[in-house]
Order: structure tokens, then C-alpha cells, then sequence
């Protein structure tokens, strides 16, 4: 069983890595002109600094994992 799965493992990640990027209708949209687009408010940098860690995190989690 652990054979198939690890020849299987690439091909599911990928699937799942392309599916985000496939274009799909998008069912509940708010009014742009109500939302007042072109607005920016907060701070976007915070989340760039929080999903950069975030991802530097898995990658040790996943390194550290591969060394055993």
C-alpha cells in the first residue's frame, strides 16, 4: 500500500495546488459602487509579515521532518 500512495502523493498535490488557480463563478457579490472600491484601509504589510512567517514555519517543519 505504501508504494501506490507515494507514486499517487505528487499527482494529488498537484491537483489540489491547480485547483485554486481554475476560474469559477463567484455566487454572492457585494455592489462595488457600495463598498467604496479603491479605499485602502489597514495595514497589508502585517499580512504579508504574517503569511511569510506562517509559510517559513512549514518549510522548517517540513525540513526538520525530512532529515529523519
Amino acid at each position: 500500500m505504501k508504494r501506490w500512495t507515494r507514486r499517487l502523493a505528487p499527482f494529488a498535490l498537484g491537483l489540489t495546488l491547480t485547483m485554486g488557480t481554475i476560474p469559477h463563478p463567484v455566487l454572492a457579490q457585494e455592489d462595488p459602487n457600495a463598498t467604496g472600491e479603491g479605499k485602502s484601509e489597514g495595514r497589508p504589510w502585517d499580512g504579508y509579515v504574517a503569511t511569510g512567517a506562517l509559510v517559513f514555519l512549514a518549510m522548517f517543519l517540513v525540513a526538520k521532518s525530512a532529515r529523519r
